[in-house]
This record gives C-alpha cells, sequence and structure tokens, in this order.
C-alpha cells in the first residue's frame, strides 16, 4: 500500500513562498525529489493494494488540498491509476467503515486512514508512507 501523502509529494513540488524558512522549505524539497524517485525506481516493480476510497482521497488531496494541481491533471493521475492491473483496488464495505469509525475512536486518529488501509489488511505486508499513524494502525489492526 502507498499512502496518500506519497502520491501528493510525488505530485505536487513545493513552492518556497509557502515556507517560513528556507531550511522547511529544503526538507520538503528534498521530500519531493524522494517521493518523485520512488514513484520512478521502486513502483514499477510493486503490486499494489488500494482501497476505493484511497482513490478518491488522491483525487481530493491533489485537486483540492494545499498546494493544488488542475483538477484535469488529478483526474488523469486517478484514471491511470483506474486502469493500472499493477493496482489491486479493493471495495470498502460497510463493515469497513464500521470498523475504521471504531478505530477512530478509540486512537483519535482520523477516519481516512483507516478506510485506506482496513480493505487492504489482509493482502499488503508494507505500508509505504512517511505517516506515524499508520505504525499505530497497523499494530492496533493486525
Amino acid at each position: 500500500m502507498i499512502d496518500t501523502e506519497l502520491w501528493s509529494m510525488a505530485k505536487k513540488r513545493p513552492d518556497e513562498d509557502k515556507f517560513a524558512s528556507k531550511e522547511e522549505f529544503t526538507k520538503a524539497l528534498e521530500m519531493h525529489r524522494r517521493a518523485k524517485a520512488f514513484f520512478v525506481k521502486v513502483f514499477p516493480m510493486l503490486k499494489i493494494y488500494m482501497s476505493i476510497h484511497q482513490l478518491a482521497e488522491i483525487y481530493h488531496v491533489l485537486a483540492f488540498r494545499g498546494a493544488r494541481i488542475p483538477r484535469s491533471h488529478a483526474e488523469a493521475i486517478v484514471r491511470s491509476i483506474m486502469e493500472d492491473g499493477n493496482i489491486i483496488k479493493v471495495p470498502v464495505t460497510l463493515e469497513h467503515v464500521e470498523e475504521a469509525i471504531r478505530e477512530s475512536v478509540e486512537s483519535n486518529i482520523h477516519v481516512w486512514d483507516y478506510l485506506c488501509f482496513i480493505p487492504v489488511k489482509d493482502y499488503v505486508d508494507t505500508v509505504f508512507t512517511c505517516d506515524k499513524h499508520f505504525v499505530r494502525i497497523g499494530k492496533s489492526i493486525m
């Protein structure tokens, strides 16, 4: 599984004007470069599992949150994910939503991360992320 944040980092180049310091910008730019390199070097060798919820989340994050990319570009990225046979799209069931809400209440981690992870948890052995929440999510659910 690849966390939405990595998709966002790879597709959105940081804008120096949005950072309080040169150091923060430099760090964000390096994370952007590393995320892009991941998608070029590592991604092609992987079989990825993604919940249908995450597909919508990627579109939203790219087109509407923070530094935005054009909606047509976000749509093209999501469409390519939909058509990519190495990315297995897993439906979200009512049981997944119930479990996600229950886990979110207990952990204070927002429900969206759970809706990305719970549907694919039985298929993945690695979550590529920068989000420390996924360590806690993985330990509590697995």
